[in-house]
């Protein structure tokens, strides 16, 4: 970066110290002396023509001879027919020798200043014309607008930066008379090229360092009036302003860039340590709803463990109720009807002997015999009342 500015810092500087130039030439090569660059590389604003003796003298003597030789030949001989050949004839070749002298041609895109007797008289346009002998062009004045290269070096900032800017100034000459008699070519090249540098280092003073770059972009107004006022006794009108670069020096840039790499690097690294906080953070935040999700998991679990006790409790208690009833209404039923629990019980022993009678190691203990065969005719007739039981059921149904 540093040794593109170092180039472009040469480019700007070394350029040609005049380049309004005026030169002198013959009219008939003034075009092409409007259209050829210097040495310098400049093309000319203002040609002087050179004084050239464009009269045919042998056409005038030529005219001269015919006209007197016409005269006094016609008067000798009486000729009417001769004297009016030589009147004719020779005035017309007199202006022939004479049509170079007067007739001048004015090359597009210039004017042309007139004096006659060392007083200017007026401003010739393109195209030909026809002048009096004993009147004048002096100059030649381009009609063009004209670029005009300012190059400015170590302007200082308002921070004391020096900074290196290049103007691009285009002007045209409006008024010739005024550009040419008030002051010449050279002369106006470095009286404007002074006041383009002053007005240019104040505007410069007026900003910063970092305002330098901007100035490419910059609203031009005020310097193209302030330069506008300074040229305008000149017959000069400012086009318009460019500039076409604008940098400080190339180790200031370098020192920036460097602060400005150097405040990238620390925003990263804070943007990385926000990230890093933010990232733990999250994960401080993430734990803690795990952890908040996992008791509310066992809050939940708990309250289904709850619920279940409570349900269990409710089973056993229904359980319990319902046993209590049965054992009431068994009580009931016992109080009611004794022969028939008795009678239930004795049956209940006589299953057991029975399903014990097929063991040959089993011993049955059954008491006395009065109590086997109570219970067997206790269940013999049991069975007779059941069977009796269910044949009135079977009248009554078929009934």
């Amino acid at each position: 970066m540093a040794n593109e500015l170092n180039e472009q810092y040469e480019q700007y500087v070394e350029l040609p110290q005049t380049q309004l130039t005026q030169v002198h030439v013959p009219l008939d090569e003034a075009m092409t002396a409007f259209t050829t660059r210097d040495v310098n590389g400049t093309i000319p604003i203002v040609v002087v023509p050179e004084r050239q003796f464009s009269v045919r003298m042998e056409l005038l003597g030529l005219g001269i001879i015919v006209l007197v030789a016409g005269i006094y030949l016609g008067n000798i001989f009486n000729n009417p027919l001769l004297l009016t050949l030589a009147v004719i004839a020779g005035p017309l070749i007199i202006l022939m020798g004479l049509y170079r002298a007067i007739r001048v041609f004015i090359p597009e895109g210039v004017n042309a200043l007139v004096a006659r007797g060392g007083r200017y008289t007026g401003t010739l346009t393109p195209g030909p014309h026809l002048i009096m002998p004993w009147t004048i062009i002096t100059h030649l004045v381009t009609r063009r607008e004209i670029p005009f290269n300012v190059p400015v070096t170590d302007a200082p900032t308002q921070d004391n930066v020096r900074a290196t800017v290049d103007t691009l100034i285009t002007f045209s000459i409006t008024d010739p008379y005024r550009f040419v008699f008030n002051i010449s070519a050279n002369d106006f090249d470095q009286v404007f090229q002074a006041a383009c540098q002053d007005s240019l280092r104040a505007m410069i003073r007026q900003i910063s360092s970092d305002q330098v770059n901007d100035l490419v972009r910059r609203d031009l107004t005020d310097l193209k009036e302030a330069l506008s006022a300074d040229v305008e006794p000149y017959g000069v009108t400012i086009m318009k302003i460019n500039i076409v670069y604008a940098q400080p020096p190339a180790d200031f840039v370098a020192s920036q860039e460097a602060r400005q790499l150097a405040i990238l690097q620390q925003a990263e690294q804070a943007e990385q340590q926000a990230l890093a906080l933010l990232r733990q953070t999250d994960q401080e935040i993430l734990a803690r709803q795990q952890v908040i999700a996992k008791v509310e998991r066992e809050r939940e679990e708990l309250q289904l463990e709850v619920q279940r006790a409570e349900a269990r409790r409710r089973v056993y208690e229904l359980e319990a109720e319902a046993e209590e009833l049965r054992l009431a209404k068994l009580e009931e039923r016992l109080q009611k009807f004794p022969q028939a629990v008795k009678w239930e019980w004795q049956s209940e022993q006589l299953n057991v002997a029975q399903a014990l009678a097929g063991n040959s190691r089993a011993v049955v203990q059954l008491g006395n015999t009065d109590a086997l065969v109570r219970t067997i005719l206790l269940r013999d007739f049991g069975a007779s009342a059941a069977l009796d039981e269910a044949d009135g059921s079977s009248l009554d149904g078929a009934a």
